[in-house]
């Protein structure tokens, strides 16, 4: 049996927790070997929380033969940056959302990881989630006849007024407002429902889309202004005529339906962040009964699509409802078995460039002519 692939942690805030949470889920196929923090405060945190190993800086670990991939958990803001460094360490890395904060630099990542001949992926790995892939498969298999439309909802509520008080991590960080008004929602959030559409559709071809920042006042931990904007909406144009309209914000109600329609029916997935989410099927020829129940109680009928295996997600009090290192995970083992991995590098610059042209539309031309593009993602070997 294959020894275990050793991967670093660098930047132990709020979401470094949820990763190591799921590490029970890949002891046999990951070692965590330390992890680093320019914070000496959160580092000590991390590491006197979960018994791990706190590296004195960031060459240390870089230098550390027994690590293979860095995972780059730092604020986006510093993503390139961070990742930069490890390729440059000879590591392979893979990133948090988003690998870049733009497509250029997100390119630029790609083509200095080929050039070292090391790997690159970058979160988020929902679309590898049991949910997600139910839905793929349902999809390819002609269930709901040839798909048309998609809608993909990506609205979390009006966090701001939310009592976060107790919105700690396990090793006490306090989940970043600042830093995620500052980044935007589109950032934090688009790349969930762009990741399933990617692996349903193949790349985006053309973007039409706006963005505003509609709440200026956010709050004593708001920045100035309110921040990134905090709605956007956006058409994509897939081949085949297939469009998607996907809507980030922070200001209407929670919502994450994702929303597959065809011409023989609906698939409807209830949330990608969730691997245990519900995937509903509804026909297109609904009859005056079923048309009446869904008008008296809401979109909530229709036929339960037994999921591809059980979810593997953690489980316990406050564990999250993804597994947060599925994607590093497929990472470790493309490189082991020397294959393409799922969450290429030219996957995260194509959901880095269709990201940044959601949030800054004023950036490009409209509509914008996507230019990057992505190998076919294949299914998991258990969805098949």
């Amino acid at each position: 049996m294959p020894a275990p692939t050793g991967f670093a942690i660098v930047g132990c805030g709020y979401v470094a927790d949820a990763y190591r949470t799921c590490l029970g889920l890949h002891g046999a196929d990951l070692r965590l070997t330390g992890a680093f923090d320019r914070d000496a405060g959160r580092l000590a945190a991390f590491a006197r929380t979960w018994g791990d190993k706190a590296y004195p800086d960031l060459a240390a670990l870089l230098a550390d033969k027994a690590v293979t991939i860095v995972a780059n958990l730092t604020d986006p803001h510093s993503h390139a940056e961070v990742t930069r460094q490890a390729l440059a360490g000879g590591k392979h890395v893979y990133s948090e959302k988003p690998l870049a904060m733009t497509g250029a630099d997100a390119a630029a990542l790609a083509s200095e990881a080929a050039a070292r001949g090391l790997r690159l992926a970058s979160a988020p790995a929902n679309l590898l989630g049991e949910a997600a892939q139910t839905l793929i498969a349902a999809v390819r298999s002609g269930l709901i006849g040839a798909p048309r439309l998609v809608y993909a909802e990506m609205d979390d509520g009006m966090v701001h007024k939310v009592d976060r008080t107790r919105w700690f991590s396990r090793s006490g960080k306090a989940w970043p407002a600042r830093g995620e008004f500052e980044t935007g929602c589109t950032y934090e959030h688009a790349g969930y429902a762009l990741g399933i559409l990617c692996a349903l559709f193949g790349p985006v071809r053309r973007v039409t889309a706006a963005s505003m920042v509609l709440l200026r006042d956010k709050g004593a931990d708001g920045p100035p202004g309110g921040g990134a904007p905090d709605f956007s909406t956006g058409l994509l144009e897939f081949d085949g005529g297939i469009v998607a309209r996907l809507t980030n914000s922070i200001i209407a109600p929670y919502d994450h339906r994702f929303r597959v329609i065809g011409d023989d029916g609906a698939l409807d997935l209830a949330e990608p962040w969730d691997y245990s989410s519900s995937v509903k099927l509804h026909t297109s020829a609904q009859g005056r009964l079923q048309r009446a129940l869904a008008r008296r109680f809401g979109p909530g009928f229709g036929r339960a699509i037994p999921l591809k295996r059980t979810p593997l997600v953690p489980k316990g009090r406050g564990a999250p409802s993804m597994d947060f290192l599925r994607g590093l995970g497929e990472l470790a083992e493309a490189i082991a078995q020397n294959r393409p991995c799922r969450l290429s590098p030219e996957l995260g610059v194509h959901i880095t460039e269709v990201t940044e042209a959601l949030q800054h539309p004023e950036r490009f031309e409209r509509p914008h002519v996507v230019r990057s593009e992505f190998a076919t993602i294949a299914p998991m070997e258990w969805a098949r």
